[in-house]
């Protein structure tokens, strides 16, 4: 039997790149209130708003913990100090109906996101 016919040989490559960028803001003030007293001074914190306007509704919850020390005077404490914070944000209406991707464009999305 001749030595080539007992030899193999594989050969592989990978090449890619790849890149994803998100940015979102949202600005404004939203009240709270205080719905568990933790020990050590954490407050655990809870509020929404809805507001209603002309094309729709929107709404905006919040929750997390804050530390009773980071209270301002005016009783305000900035995003930043909130621990764990869960926000959403969301709406309803001709405004958030205009705001999603149609049925199509998710389908071509699926098959060819490219």
């Amino acid at each position: 039997m001749p030595q080539q016919a007992l030899q193999a040989g594989s050969n592989q490559g990978f090449k890619g790149a790849g890149s994803a960028e998100q940015r979102n803001e949202l600005n404004g003030e939203i009240t709270v209130t205080v719905a568990e007293v933790l020990p050590g001074g954490v407050l655990r914190i809870a509020g929404e708003k809805r507001l209603m306007l002309n094309r729709g509704e929107e709404h905006l919850q919040l929750t997390g913990y804050i530390r009773a020390e980071d209270l301002g005077f005016d009783n305000s404490v900035p995003s930043t100090r909130v621990a764990d914070a869960r926000i959403r944000f969301g709406g309803t209406g001709q405004v958030a109906d205009n705001s999603r991707q149609g049925w199509l464009a998710r389908f071509f999305a699926k098959i060819a996101p490219f």
